[in-house]
């Protein structure tokens, strides 16, 4: 993984703003990131068992994934889940571009950073990846006993209002970072269900 001048990957920005780049660049979810066979691997579990939504099991962490929400690769990270069923209001700026919400999850190394100076750094590589974001609320917790920053965020970018969380969460010499993303409109649907999702991580 590529690393930066301070020891970081950006690994929220991988998560949380590609997919909304290829929105705003009009391409379909389909055409940029192609669904693929599962390979197994060390991280990942069967296709077949993300789709009748087990809990994912990786070397790091398990968690369980929203009901319904189909496993989809994005590069650099762990694994990543979207609502491929998700219909958006007709005629809407995120119905033309084919918006799915969706979570991703990816780390790196702590270098010896505290959880705070970590949270910051990931908050300033997205604002530099997409400077309309801004962050509204934050809040310090738990997850599985491991220190958590959360940070929601709105963003709009052609018309679309989305909505964002990142949660950095810090173990040993890794942080993880799970990375949420909606649209406003979907927010009161999606919010408890991101929550819940990052509440039931369980780290080995």
């Amino acid at each position: 993984m590529h690393k930066n001048t301070k020891g970081f990957a950006p690994v929220a920005i991988i998560g949380l703003v590609i997919l909304i780049l290829a929105a705003i660049g009009g391409i379909g979810y389909y055409l940029l990131i192609q669904k693929k066979p599962q390979q197994e691997n060390s991280q990942s579990q069967p296709q077949s068992q993300s789709q009748n939504n087990n809990p994912y099991v990786g070397d790091e962490f398990t968690f369980i994934p929203p009901a319904g929400w189909i496993r989809i690769e994005i590069p650099s990270t762990l694994v990543a889940y979207q609502n491929t069923k998700e219909v958006q209001p007709k005629d809407s700026a995120a119905e033309k571009v084919h918006f799915k919400s969706y979570l991703a999850v990816s780390f790196d190394n702590a270098n010896g950073q505290k959880l705070g100076e970590i949270s910051a750094l990931v908050k300033e590589q997205i604002k530099a990846s997409a400077p309309a974001i801004s962050f509204t609320y934050e809040t310090k917790g738990k997850i599985d006993g491991q220190d958590a920053q959360y940070a929601e965020g709105d963003l709009l970018m052609q018309n679309i209002n989305f909505k964002v969380i990142v949660i950095t969460v810090l173990k040993g010499d890794k942080y993880f970072t799970i990375s949420c993303n909606t649209t406003a409109e979907k927010w009161p649907e999606y919010r408890d269900i991101f929550y819940n999702t990052a509440e039931s991580f369980k780290f080995k």
